[in-house]
């Protein structure tokens, strides 16, 4: 398994390069300041990168999660929610947890071959899929900063600031008229 995926930016125009990297076509990643305004185009999920703090996801964990997590094995496994294996991966687990669950995205041959052989298999053997996949590192990493950040082993897999401030991707996703967060530092999807 690749253990070196670097930090990515939060940058739409990096996204977006990335996408096409995948080999994916006809889609392109917008920053969205204002909800309230209308958005050209088709919407496929939104990516929020969110401030890791350890204290307030320890205990939101324990008072709201729980009810809200979709845990029946089937349904998790045909949904495309990989945990995070590999650490500085989540920008490319955001975006992979966006389009492999959307029927009207032309994903190429890379993408197209990861969703047919991950079908059907846990969270944990998909983030495992992801980081034995070369082809999404170099791409990942083509376009990360030039220099890794190393982070605790407690907060591996979170993208830092030069001021170690950690900073975590995560999707929010509609699936069969549903709002599903896919966040792969969780074990499983929130059905929102």
């Amino acid at each position: 398994m690749n253990k070196g995926w670097l930090e990515l930016e939060s940058d739409p125009g990096l996204f977006t390069l990335l996408l096409e990297d995948f080999g994916v076509k006809g889609v392109q990643v917008e920053e969205i300041y204002d909800l309230q305004k209308a958005i050209d185009g088709p919407v496929y999920g939104f990516i929020f990168l969110f401030r890791w703090i350890e204290e307030r996801r320890s205990r939101r964990k324990t008072i709201t999660e729980e009810e809200t997590f979709l845990t029946n094995d089937d349904e998790v496994n045909n949904l495309f929610f990989a945990q995070q294996v590999v650490p500085n991966s989540c920008a490319t687990h955001a975006l992979l947890s966006v389009l492999l669950n959307c029927d009207k995205v032309r994903l190429g041959d890379t993408l197209s071959k990861l969703k047919l052989f991950s079908r059907g298999m846990n969270p944990e053997d998909k983030g495992y899929a992801i980081g034995n996949m070369p082809e999404l590192a170099e791409a990942h990493n083509s376009h990360a900063r030039s220099e890794p950040r190393h982070l605790p082993e407690k907060q591996q897999g979170i993208a830092t600031t030069k001021t170690m401030e950690a900073f975590h991707f995560v999707s929010y996703v509609p699936i069969k008229n549903h709002l599903f967060e896919l966040d792969g530092l969780k074990p499983y999807p929130i059905d929102h």
